[in-house]
């Protein structure tokens, strides 16, 4: 039988990582062990399935910058991904009782988000009969820059965002995940479910397609 789980706040007030005035309220922290180590997510997964939900909002603040900017990235909005985040968190939180013991839990995670911001994506086409769009302005995304590659200029960062609400949500997301996350290609593989040389062939294709776009809508 599986241990009673304590409540869990559902109204999280997001922090940090995209956009201003974002921020995580977190009353309680988990405390460090008696050599005053922080824990690591795999403990601290094991003390919030144990009812001590301070530790799951370690995690949470721990994980919810680049939860933000993958669910941005996804959906084009960081208002919205705030929301899409909040009830990531909250499903994460609900399923910890399934969560596999060996499996790395920031992939866990932004598994959850990703899918949720897929998903708002697909709703929100449905419900305002619109396609995607991407905010410009001071609100607009910001591209991480992902390890193993070059870094990229705020030119290239405009052109990128620019492309991005016109491709296939295939593309769009591992770009997402590369290039607005910033994760590596063994950390979107993790995320995604798939191999890393289907996210080296997916980010290549993405980033062809996405250079495709840009010409025929006249960006240099």
């Amino acid at each position: 039988m599986s241990p009673r789980r304590p409540h869990f706040r559902r109204n999280l007030e997001l922090v940090g990582g995209v956009g201003t005035g974002d921020r995580l309220t977190i009353i309680e922290m988990a405390a460090p062990d008696r050599h005053g180590i922080e824990p690591d997510d795999a403990e601290l997964v094991r003390r919030a399935r144990g009812g001590e939900s301070a530790a799951f909002g370690d995690l949470v603040r721990r994980h919810q910058p680049v939860a933000l900017r993958l669910a941005a990235g996804i959906c084009g909005s960081t208002e919205e991904a705030r929301d899409i985040v909040q009830e990531a968190f909250v499903k994460g939180y609900r399923s910890l009782d399934r969560f596999r013991a060996d499996a790395p839990v920031r992939a866990w995670l932004l598994r959850i988000v990703a899918n949720d911001a897929k998903n708002a994506v697909r709703t929100i086409a449905r419900r305002d009969r619109r396609d995607l769009r991407y905010e410009t302005g001071e609100r607009a995304l910001r591209i991480a820059g992902a390890p193993g590659v070059p870094s990229v200029d705020r030119h290239e960062q405009r052109r990128l965002l620019a492309a991005l609400a016109s491709l296939p949500e295939r593309d769009r997301e591992v770009l997402a995940h590369r290039f607005v996350a910033g994760l590596s290609e063994h950390e979107t593989a993790a995320v995604l479910g798939v191999a890393v040389g289907t996210v080296k062939s997916r980010t290549a294709r993405a980033l062809e397609r996405a250079r495709v776009v840009l010409a025929e809508d006249g960006h240099d």
